[in-house]
C-alpha cells in the first residue's frame, strides 16, 4: 500500500507512513470492498502502416543504406556489377528483417489492451511475452497526452497513467498510438477522477 500524503510505499501492516509520519487508514472504503469486474472503457494502440514506416522502418533503412553504400563504393568503383549485385543483396535482407519486425510489431499491437474499471485499469499484454499489470485510480498522481508532429498527422498520440511508485521504473502505465487520443484522454480522465 502506499501512504495517501505523500504517496511512499508501505508494507501493508504499517500504522503510519515512514516518510512522513501520517496515519494510515486500516479501512477501505466501500468501493473497494466490492467487486470491480464491469469494464468502463478498453483501450487498444491504433497499428498505422504509414506511421510505423516513417518512424521505424525508414530511418534505418536510409542510414543503412548510405553506410552500406559507403563501405561497398571500393567494391563498386572495381566491378560495377559485383557491387551492384552486393548491394541488392544487401539491401534485401535488410528489407526483409524489417518486414518481419512489423509483422511481429503488428500482432504485438493485436495482444494489448487497456481496461478501465471503476477503480483501476489493468494492462494486459499476451503475444511475446505474457504481461499483466494493474494500477488503482487512487494511486495515479498525472494524466498526461503527447502527441508528435507525425502522430498528429496519424491521429494518434500517447497517454501517460503515472503513480506514486518512487522506484523509477515501472511508475505507471504507458498507453502508445490510441487512435483519437483527445476523446479518449477526456474519458480517460472523467473515469480516474482527475
Amino acid at each position: 500500500m502506499f501512504c495517501e500524503k505523500c504517496g511512499t510505499q508501505l508494507p501493508d501492516t504499517a500504522a503510519f507512513c515512514t516518510n512522513c509520519g501520517a496515519s494510515v487508514a486500516k479501512t477501505k472504503n466501500i468501493e473497494e470492498r466490492l467487486p470491480d469486474t464491469e469494464i468502463q472503457l478498453r483501450v487498444e494502440p491504433s497499428f498505422k502502416f504509414g506511421y510505423i514506416i516513417l518512424t521505424t522502418i525508414l530511418p534505418p533503412l536510409m542510414i543503412y543504406g548510405i553506410l552500406l553504400l559507403i563501405s561497398l563504393l571500393p567494391l563498386f568503383m572495381l566491378n560495377i556489377g559485383m557491387g551492384i549485385a552486393t548491394i541488392l543483396i544487401c539491401f534485401g535482407i535488410l528489407v526483409i528483417t524489417l518486414g518481419i519486425k512489423t509483422i511481429i510489431n503488428k500482432k504485438q499491437y493485436d495482444n494489448i489492451c487497456y481496461d478501465f474499471y471503476k477503480t483501476k485499469v489493468i494492462y494486459k499484454d499476451s503475444f511475446l511475452n505474457l504481461s499483466e499489470k494493474e494500477v488503482k485510480y487512487k494511486y495515479i498522481r498525472e494524466v498526461t497526452m503527447k502527441q508528435t508532429l507525425v502522430q498528429r498527422y496519424f491521429n494518434i498520440g500517447n497517454i501517460i497513467l503515472f503513480t506514486n511508485a518512487e522506484s523509477g521504473h515501472g511508475n505507471g502505465i504507458c498507453i502508445v498510438n490510441v487512435e483519437n487520443v483527445q476523446d479518449v484522454y477526456r474519458n480517460i480522465k472523467s473515469i480516474t477522477r482527475l
